[in-house]
């Protein structure tokens, strides 16, 4: 496997066969990962975010409707 270095980086790699990009310090991917980790939690947390909303709605429309049938 044939890596070739990227310009202007100094820990990152290309491999010449398949493309993949490669970046040799450890703290580097660290971050990434942390920083993936953190984007997907956010995106969770988003998609909870909407579901409580739209049942808070959901309660609402059920409470009027309680309150104009009487």
């Amino acid at each position: 496997m044939m890596k070739n270095r990227v310009q202007g980086y100094s820990n990152v790699f290309k491999d010449v066969n398949t493309g993949v990009i490669t970046n040799n310090n450890s703290s580097d991917r660290d971050r990434y990962r942390l920083a993936k980790e953190q984007a997907k939690k956010n995106m969770e947390s988003q998609g909870e975010i909407q579901d409580l909303k739209e049942e808070l709605n959901d309660i609402k429309t059920l409470l009027k409707q309680l309150i104009n049938n009487k």
